[in-house]
């Protein structure tokens, strides 16, 4: 029997022998992967510095951009307030002008339903209707500050 053992070893000593040089040629790529990703990560820490280095710049170039803009935004917004000002005073000169206009209006109507009642004509209704409406002017005149 101890030869059988001994048949049983020797197969499998074959066996590994076959083994090992099936492997030979997959084990040498695999090294070869192995020292292309060594070099790779050898790299790496240098691109990630520089990188690094990259970004920081970005930001202290955003920081001195928004800066600037903020610097900027506080220069233009009192011309903003100004125009704001302009605009709010011109519309109420237009309302007083516009409240004005209304009240002629409705005191030009009424000297005209005065010249119908009277029944004046022609020269006379003209001289009556232009001293009408010079005292209407000097009630405007008395009713403004």
């Amino acid at each position: 029997m101890d030869w059988v053992l001994g048949i049983g070893v020797l197969l499998i000593g074959i066996a590994l022998i076959i083994v090992a040089i099936v492997l030979i040629k997959p084990l040498g790529k695999l090294t070869e992967v192995l020292e292309s990703v060594k070099k790779t990560t050898d790299a790496l820490p240098s691109t990630v510095e520089e990188v690094t280095g990259q970004t920081q710049q970005i930001l202290h170039t955003t920081n001195d951009t928004i800066s600037n803009v903020n610097k900027q935004i506080y220069e233009v917004t009192p011309v903003f307030q100004i125009v704001g000002d302009v605009g709010e005073a011109s519309r109420e000169v237009t309302n007083a002008a516009l409240d004005t206009t209304i009240r002629f209006k409705d005191r030009v109507g009424n000297a005209s339903e005065f010249v119908r009642e009277k029944e004046y004509k022609g020269l006379y209704g003209v001289a009556t209707l232009v001293f009408y409406l010079m005292q209407q002017r000097k009630e405007l005149k008395k009713m403004r500050p």
